[in-house]
């Protein structure tokens, strides 16, 4: 796995995955004086110690947040390896206490197959990521936001502000101003496949809504980095 890559001085990103049914999304991270933040956890505690490693060796500060885009599986599934505490709009703190109380096992993702077929890849790829469910356990976030909450860190601001959207109602964007980054993960895309009608797009008006903003960069969770204009050209197929 790549280590990480520089975006501008302060946001680097722990890569994706390019396998897609490895379901292994980018990781954010923002590095000051003495603060990391993560966007996102990764999928696994194997991932999550790989961001570990790949902080160590850039020599960056502990974790002092991580800050949960959304409350799907794979943005959150690695927290536990990284002793810190997590910040999420409040539904999504709502969404994982009831997942933390799930008897989380390859048998509990058999049973839910049974249950929901639909959600095949999904749980197959979630069976694959976490290797020993033994101690597993799902990190719920202590500090919550219901609107925009604000990070003052060595003279750097991270901003955090929800805006929902039809992939996950919890969804949030992760602003660095001061270096033109945005992390937008899934904010923008259809619901999730076993949720996803043949008519489902990617969310038009959110992208235009976004691009609209002062930003030179792009991070969404499952793509490569784009520049505004980039970002802005993904509306091109809703013209086509």
């Amino acid at each position: 796995m790549s280590a990480l890559a520089q975006l501008a001085q302060h946001v680097w990103l722990y890569p994706r995955d390019e396998d897609p049914n490895k379901v292994q999304p980018n990781v954010g991270v923002i590095i000051t004086e003495r603060h990391t933040v993560l966007v996102d956890a990764g999928n696994s505690p194997r991932v999550a110690r790989r961001v570990l490693l790949a902080l160590d060796e850039r020599g960056a500060p502990p974790v002092s947040y991580i800050i949960y885009s959304h409350s799907h599986w794979d943005h959150v599934f690695g927290a536990m390896a990284l002793g810190a505490p997590a910040i999420a709009h409040e539904t999504c703190r709502k969404h994982l206490l009831e997942l933390a109380g799930k008897p989380w096992s390859q048998a509990y993702l058999q049973e839910e197959l049974q249950r929901t077929p639909a959600r095949e890849i999904g749980l197959r790829a979630m069976g694959r990521a976490i290797e020993d469910w033994r101690g597993f356990r799902i990190v719920v976030p202590e500090i919550t936001l219901s609107k925009r909450l604000r990070l003052h860190l060595d003279g750097l601001t991270v901003e955090i502000e929800h805006v929902g959207g039809q992939h996950a109602p919890d969804s949030l964007i992760v602003r660095v101003p001061e270096d033109r980054v945005m992390f937008v993960s899934d904010c923008y895309y259809p619901p999730p496949p076993h949720q996803r009608k043949p008519s489902d797009t990617l969310d038009w008006d959110m992208i235009e809504r976004l691009a609209d903003e002062d930003m030179d960069i792009y991070v969404d969770g499952h793509g490569d980095p784009r520049s505004r204009e980039e970002f802005r050209r993904l509306t091109i197929e809703r013209e086509a």
